[in-house]
């Protein structure tokens, strides 16, 4: 940190023309990023499992991954007649598609289910082979070709649909973002700096890390199957972060040329101590990312490396830019850059007041803010957790209308039945026996013997739950069954299951991802305070935040409350486990990132005053302001998202913004200097060999840039004391 603003401002215009080239070469190589993509990886399904859907398809002619739903109408009937065979000849069309492995209609089995009880209604299953993104697109061309079937109304679902959903309305959110986030943005720049110049800049930073960050999103796609919504990662993270970072850095060059510094020495102080932060903020963020990887299913473990490459280019782009241009103008820059009118203090003074008033009142202020916290955090305790299905999307959606009329006019108990498949060898008594055995267990309706025709010469248990299948009581009456002693190993399949064996492999290592994450922050945060008291701190309030944010998406999309939020989307009714563990890890992480930014400012105080009040209300004053603008930036760019027609995007956009307001609004400006104020000089406690550790491995470059001065004793500072001799002069006019 101390070299390298010596290197760029040297190499200004080299560094300046090869970040030029390797953005129009990212350009090249992530033109088709959004192509590559894969629409599922949201279910958890091992080996064994897969294999027994393979069985369960070649042996038994049984679609238990079928993918694929057609619920054909007749205004008489289906049964027979013209519509029977118009209904055969929409079959046909299907199997004749080379994606499609095998399908199950009423017509060649008609005592199977797939009529509807009136006999004006037929459900046509088809199991759709390959790639799920490959998978979605032949979903989509069969979906529009049987739809055109004439004299018959034909209506498709199923979850290769709503993988094609989630792709189409991926790719608009990025547009919304282009269109609507990124001007919005760009004003909230403008009003920050009051220079037109100054807010290009940071926009600027952000086309490098977004256009480079969608070419190595290209690139990962070669390598590891990677999921739809790691492109809105990318660029609303990669273009937050990047505007954050160079929106810190040049509040902090500003704020050393007002003070009367050349820019060479401004420059070299911004990059010490705002880079340094800066540089441990993407850290924190990537580590908080990087516990993504624990969870066995791609949608998630895909982002981790996306993650990676997000918060490798924001701060290396952000101080690249930022420092090179500033050098490249030269005097012309501080015209540009430097605002010409001097800040309102109204604002800064605002925040440094009611700072002053938390440090002075902390427990006034802590108490009735954590308890409104913890009430917005209550009905996080009643939350269900389901993967998305069909709720997800909006009531007029096709697919949604189609699946949910084979809801409500077919028993798909047995349309989709839990298939219990045997290891081959099992003779037929001990087969009766099990089925008996899992024929007497709570929850189940029915359970039938059904030996296989194929070589393998294997039996499987058929199984009618008592609950509709993928129901949380279905789940538990499979848990049963998994407890019961088997003749042999048993792989269950179908829907129940893969919805059970999700959950369970997703809550499993919840525990060891969130303990990851804690530690690799409570690590950083050690290496960049000395402190073992702030990083707990810093990690309580954190949560504090996400549980406020998990509880308002429990009463907006569970319990249907605030539907205003929703636009024409109706609440789901549960909450996606996967979305939620995104919007923690990314939460997270920015919760931590503003945390550094402002302990770096407390840091520096607390050096030149020795009094934690007095370091916590100036850094508050300092900080406040550039920290609101960074989350109404961030705000910006993540609603883009809650403007989807999906809910699983909208829960993203709207539980990432809430928490970003929770965090920005609430815990950074009150409840940070409030506590820093309960614990006093206690907040940079450590034990002895602590200490000694992080004098070895964490030199502190973060200094303040003018001379520290003869300190007076660490001992407490009466609030109401503004002696000018005794408190520096910005903060005795707060307190």
């Amino acid at each position: 940190m101390r070299t390298w603003p010596q290197v760029l401002r040297r190499r200004a215009v080299w560094f300046l023309a090869g970040l030029g080239l390797v953005m129009v070469v990212s350009a090249v190589v992530g033109a088709d990023a959004t192509e590559r993509l894969s629409a599922g990886g949201y279910q958890y399904r091992d080996a064994e499992t897969q294999r027994a859907v393979d069985v369960l398809a070649s042996d038994f002619r049984v679609p238990a991954d079928a993918n694929l739903i057609l619920t054909v109408h007749h205004r008489i009937t289906v049964r027979s007649g013209p519509a029977a065979l118009a209904g055969k000849a929409l079959v046909a069309r299907a199997r004749a598609h080379p994606a499609v492995t095998l399908t199950a209609d009423p017509w060649t089995a008609p005592s199977s289910p797939l009529f509807s009880e009136d006999g004006r209604t037929a459900l046509v299953l088809v199991q759709i082979s390959g790639p799920e993104r490959a998978a979605a697109a032949a979903a989509r061309y069969l979906a529009d070709d049987v739809t055109r079937t004439e004299g018959l109304d034909v209506g498709a679902g199923g979850q290769a649909l709503i993988q094609d959903e989630l792709i189409h309305s991926s790719r608009d959110a990025l547009l919304r973002a282009e269109l609507l986030a990124l001007p919005l943005a760009f004003l909230a720049l403008v009003m920050a700096f009051r220079s037109l110049a100054a807010a290009l800049l940071p926009v600027a930073v952000g086309a490098v890390a977004v256009t480079v960050g969608l070419a190595l999103l290209r690139l990962l796609t070669l390598v590891v199957p990677v999921g739809t919504f790691a492109l809105n990662l990318t660029t609303a993270l990669g273009f937050g972060l990047a505007v954050d970072y160079s929106l810190f850095l040049l509040t902090r060059y500003r704020g050393e040329r007002a003070a009367g510094h050349d820019r060479n020495h401004a420059l070299d102080v911004t990059v010490r101590t705002a880079g340094r932060t800066v540089v441990y903020s993407a850290l924190a963020i990537g580590a908080a990312l990087l516990a993504l990887l624990v969870f066995p299913v791609y949608a998630l473990s895909s982002l981790a490396y996306v993650a990676l490459s997000v918060v490798t280019l924001a701060p290396v782009s952000a101080v690249i830019v930022v420092v090179c241009t500033i050098s490249v103008l030269g005097q012309r820059g501080d015209r540009l850059l430097l605002s010409r009118r001097r800040p309102s203090r109204t604002r800064r003074d605002g925040w440094g007041r009611l700072a002053a008033s938390a440090t002075n009142r902390p427990w006034r202020w802590s108490v009735p803010l954590v308890v409104v916290l913890c009430a917005l955090a209550a009905p996080f305790a009643h939350a269900t957790f389901t993967v998305s299905d069909e709720r997800m999307m909006r009531g007029s959606s096709p697919v949604r209308v189609a699946t949910e009329q084979a809801r409500s006019r077919f028993d798909l108990r047995q349309v989709d039945p839990v298939w219990l498949l045997l290891s081959s060898g099992v003779e037929g008594g001990r087969a009766s026996a099990y089925a008996g055995a899992v024929a007497r267990t709570q929850g189940v309706a029915q359970a039938t013997v059904v030996a296989g025709p194929g070589p393998s010469r294997r039996t499987a248990v058929r199984v009618e739950t008592i609950d509709a299948p993928g129901s949380e009581a279905a789940s538990d009456t499979l848990a049963r069954l998994r407890d019961l002693t088997p003749p042999g190993p048993v792989t269950a399949v179908g829907g129940t299951a893969d919805r059970a064996n999700t959950l369970i492999a997703l809550s499993e290592r919840l525990p060891l991802g969130l303990a990851l994450m804690a530690a690799s922050t409570f690590v950083l945060l050690f290496l960049f305070t000395g402190s073992v008291l702030l990083p707990v701190k810093a990690l309580i309030l954190a949560g504090l935040g996400l549980t406020a944010s998990m509880g308002v998406l429990v009463t907006v999309f569970q319990d249907g409350d605030a539907a205003f939020l929703l636009g024409d989307v109706t609440a789901p009714g549960y909450l996606d486990p996967s979305v939620v563990i995104v919007i923690i890890c990314v939460c997270f992480g920015l919760a931590t990132d503003y945390e550094m930014f402002l302990l770096s400012r407390v840091r520096e105080h607390y050096l030149l005053t020795r009094d934690i009040r007095i370091a916590a209300v100036e850094s508050t004053r300092q900080t406040a302001g550039t920290i609101s603008w960074s989350a109404i930036i961030l705000i910006t760019v993540l609603l883009a998202l809650a403007a989807s027609p999906l809910s699983v995007l909208k829960m993203v956009g709207i539980g990432c913004a809430l928490s970003i307001v929770v965090d920005a609004f609430v815990i950074r400006p009150i409840l940070v200097p409030a506590a820093l104020a309960l614990f006093g000089s206690a907040n940079w406690w450590a034990p002895p060999w602590m200490c000694r550790l992080h004098e070895r491995i964490s030199a502190h470059d973060g200094q303040a840039s003018t001379p520290v001065p003869h300190t007076r004793p660490d001992h407490s500072v009466n609030a109401t004391d503004t002696s000018a001799e005794r408190l520096p002069a910005p903060v005795a006019e707060h307190l």
